[in-house]
């Protein structure tokens, strides 16, 4: 872009907000279809389950083989061979978040597959690709709008790893764009994001998700991140992690994430997370909820440590103090576990034992039945799973209240939670 971009008042996206389309793609559902699949996975008491065609201990095995792949790439050793059922595969590196990145190895030459396994995961490139120039050429029009208007901003997750730690920024799919920006300076980027075209979708205390009101609410695709999927922009006006109603708050806005000096490549208006606090972020957002533990976060959180470890940037003594300061290291602590069973060594073992010295047992119990491949939940959580963070007797009431009559906002939002919880007890899809 060659300067701040010009709003309108009409709600009409412009610039790099309007609607593209990657031609020639035929790998794709209409609406109509995705919301079938969502019905039929709702009425089989599976709700996250959308794939027919595959079982879920087919896309297991997928995920196992995916995790061995990946490890003989992250130690550098012979290229390894990913085989299976191409079907199972694509899935797999689908819900993993790894298919671009497996893509990306399979062109490099650091992994071989069979021609159908190879031409997959070359969709799973090409498309993510596209999808992220736009989201990227979208964020940096987001950020120079709000700049205009006199708020500064912080750019986080993806959108920043993307370009800094991954090989290219092709490889590192994500669903929205995460900015950060003052509590005080809030109502101001809201402003920006109207002019811009955007419309609210959702807010909660913490942040608000906005997309373009002519976009597709729906995934073009169900087994690969299309070109032409919805995203969004999440803004956030704090950094702090709300676990679950039952468990503290990781308190990171401690750490005055917004005086962070490093300016976000793509655009230097913005900022990014410094050290220690960018990678505390990262493994409390991947290890304080199971349905964040992708295999890609995973290496995610690999590449950052070996990178700034090596250029002096990360302190592990530095690391040790901001999350006991914002009370975070439990939550950190499943998600670096994890990332060690990939890369043995890559976090120090006594950074490891005091993280876990502040995590509860119940999490610990959950933590030392999961690997790498299968942590992430998408085909059901547990009871204990869903209690792993809940502290005390006041922490238990809370939990239990939320569960019982959640805040919703709506009375139809009530109905659709217990709507999809008696799915599930029917068929005894939420279990200990």
């Amino acid at each position: 872009m060659s300067g701040p971009p010009s709003g309108t008042n009409d709600g009409e996206p412009t610039g790099a907000l309007a609607a593209g389309a990657m031609e020639g793609d035929v790998n794709h559902l209409t609406p109509d279809e995705v919301i079938e699949r969502f019905r039929w996975a709702k009425r089989r008491g599976s709700p996250a389950w959308l794939w027919p065609d595959v079982t879920v201990e087919a896309w297991r095995e997928a995920l196992r083989r995916i995790e061995t792949v990946t490890r003989a790439v992250l130690s550098d050793g012979a290229p390894p061979t990913l085989d299976g059922e191409p079907a199972a595969i694509g899935l797999a590196a689908y819900t993993s978040g790894m298919g671009p990145l497996l893509g990306w190895w399979a062109r490099e030459g650091r992994l071989s597959a069979s021609a159908p396994i190879g031409a997959l995961l070359g969709r799973h490139l090409e498309h993510n690709r596209a999808r992220g120039r736009r989201m990227r050429a979208a964020a940096i029009q987001v950020v120079e709008a709000m700049n205009a208007r006199g708020v500064a901003v912080a750019v986080l997750k993806g959108a920043h790893t993307a370009e800094a730690y991954f090989p290219d920024p092709a490889v590192r799919p994500a669903s929205d764009i995460d900015l950060l920006v003052a509590a005080e300076d809030l109502p101001t980027a809201e402003t920006a994001l109207r002019a811009l075209g955007l419309t609210m979708a959702s807010r909660a205390p913490r942040e608000s998700s906005w997309r373009l009101a002519s976009a597709s609410r729906q995934p073009r695709s169900l087994t690969h991140v299309h070109a032409d999927d919805p995203w969004s922009i999440d803004l956030h006006s704090s950094l702090d992690v709300f676990v679950s109603a039952g468990a503290p708050v990781a308190r990171l806005d401690a750490a005055e994430p917004l005086l962070s000096r490093t300016a976000w490549a793509p655009c230097p208006r913005a900022v990014v997370l410094d050290q220690p606090l960018l990678l505390l972020h990262l493994a409390v957002h991947a290890g304080s909820g199971l349905q964040n533990l992708t295999l890609l976060r995973l290496v995610e959180l690999v590449l950052v440590i070996r990178r700034d470890a090596a250029a002096g940037r990360l302190s592990w003594d530095a690391f040790m103090e901001t999350g006991r300061r914002t009370g975070s290291l439990g939550y950190a602590w499943p998600a670096l576990q994890l990332c060690t069973a990939l890369a043995p060594g890559v976090v120090p073992q006594t950074v490891l034992d005091a993280c876990r010295r502040e995590a509860p047992e119940a999490a610990a119990r959950v933590v030392s039945q999961l690997a790498p491949a299968t942590a992430q939940r998408i085909d059901g959580v547990s009871i204990a799973e869903h209690f792993m963070w809940t502290r005390g007797g006041a922490g238990w009431l809370r939990q239990l209240a939320s569960d019982i009559a959640p805040s919703t906002g709506s009375w139809r939002k009530f109905f659709r939670i217990y709507e999809k919880r008696a799915w599930q007890l029917i068929h005894g899809t939420f279990s200990a």
